[in-house]
């Protein structure tokens, strides 16, 4: 294992807990979403601290690595932690289960059960 691969799967965790359950598209926009708090300069503009951050802000359980969508997660994810991917929250800095009562922003994005707010 590499430095790199070590990094890829906290970001892949973070985004896999805050989406359990989810298609892997969903995953990838929450991975967009830190990307974006990272160009904005939060946790001093570094997507793996963002990341973590979010993990030590919400424990819980790890991913089963047979899961298909945790698998299709880790196959694309290089693509949008480098950019390649085109960003589908729309500048989302925030996201939360369509069921959420209250929120402050704008929703830019629905994707799966998932709201995308800047």
């Amino acid at each position: 294992m590499t430095p790199t691969d070590y990094t890829t799967g906290q970001i892949a965790t973070a985004c896999w807990r805050a989406a359990p359950g989810e298609l892997h598209s969903v995953m990838l926009s929450v991975c967009m979403v830190f990307r974006n708090r990272a160009q904005a300069g939060w946790f001093d503009g570094d997507l793996y601290l963002n990341a973590t951050q979010w993990l030590r802000e919400n424990p819980g359980e790890f991913p089963d690595t047979r899961d298909p969508q945790f698998q299709q997660l880790l196959a694309k994810i290089d693509a949008v932690i480098s950019g390649e991917v085109p960003d589908k929250t729309a500048g989302a800095m925030w996201f939360a289960p369509k069921s959420i009562e209250k929120f402050s922003g704008t929703i830019t994005a629905t994707i799966g059960n998932f709201i995308f707010i800047r």
